[in-house]
């Protein structure tokens, strides 16, 4: 019996593949953001890298000024994220002097900061259109921006729970906590209009989400799926604390960092049959993306990015 069992454990095994293409920068890669062609590269050295993902030249790249620490000296940032939506004009989170954060918006004319009446600390930050800016802060406060009138238009606090992420998609954003819930917010009204939990019981590090699908990934060594309209969910589970999480366009497929050894698990959203493994990451996945449903980027807590071709074993 046991045999028969080891048998079909090795015949279910997923494919392992190596990447294809790398991209090795000076600095330790802190966040990665895709628009059109162009790869934004953030480091924590104070530097967004720009380049053509179809033949990895560098286009651009963004340098920002150095800060003071609190004995005076200074250093370079570090950048937490990027966003655009336009490939002209760049929103970009850093480090500011004394440990606070600074939210800048970056274009041919030089540098733009926004500054909000609130001192907590900013961690995340996406354009939702060319006016307005979605926020989340570390105190949970989420916050709707008009860039045109210097104005908050909406602020709401989910819960006293601790931050942990927030990303939108169409009309809705979704942020989530330590403790694992999921709130669906109208990014017009800045109501809370449902609540997603079950899959998670521990701290949700990272959210992606597509058409009605919506992937967690968290603390307890789970993948989260999650029909969005219904609220039902399915849990995948990991061999390791799954701390990024990547969904595809068409929200058919999911990635997932999958095992103390940094691969990331390709499965399918719909069945969570497990498709591919990606190997080659040297430190933990920070962000993971579909350019395609055939190839993805990933980015790590190391001084590489890296692509791969789903199907292929190099």
């Amino acid at each position: 019996m046991y045999k028969i069992l080891l048998i079909l454990l090795i015949c279910i095994v997923t494919h392992a593949i190596e990447p294809y293409k790398k991209i090795t920068i000076d600095n330790l890669v802190t966040s990665i953001n895709l628009y059109e062609n162009k790869l934004y590269i953030s480091s924590d050295a104070g530097k967004v890298e720009i380049y053509d993902i179809n033949n990895l030249k560098k286009m651009k790249e963004i340098k920002l000024d150095k800060i003071y620490d609190y004995f005076g000296d200074t250093f370079y940032p570090k950048i937490f994220s990027t966003h655009t939506i336009d490939g002209k004009n760049i929103l970009i989170i850093s480090q500011d002097s004394n440990g606070s954060s600074k939210m800048q918006i970056y274009n041919d004319s030089g540098f733009r900061k926004i500054e909000l009446n609130n001192t907590s600390f900013i961690n995340k930050a996406y354009f939702i259109d060319k006016n307005r800016i979605l926020i989340g802060l570390l105190s949970n406060e989420i916050i709707l921006y008009d860039i045109t009138k210097d104005k908050i238009l909406w602020e709401i606090q989910p819960s006293n729970a601790v931050f942990s992420d927030l990303i939108f998609s169409g009309n809705f954003a979704f942020s989530t906590t330590e403790g694992g819930i999921v709130y669906i917010i109208d990014i017009e009204s800045g109501r809370i209009i449902k609540t997603l939990e079950g899959a998670n019981f521990d701290n949700v590090y990272m959210l992606a989400s597509a058409k009605d699908i919506l992937l967690s990934a968290g603390r307890d060594k789970t993948c989260g799926v999650y029909d969005i309209k219904s609220g039902e969910f399915r849990r995948l589970k990991t061999n390791f604390l799954s701390y990024a999480v990547g969904i595809s366009f068409d929200s058919t497929l999911g990635a997932i960092s999958d095992n103390e050894n940094n691969d990331i698990l390709i499965f399918n959203t719909r069945t969570l049959d497990k498709i591919d493994t990606l190997k080659g990451g040297d430190a933990l996945p920070n962000r993971i993306i579909f350019i395609d449903n055939s190839t993805i980027v990933a980015g790590f807590d190391s001084k590489n990015v890296l692509f791969w071709k789903l199907g292929e074993n190099n």
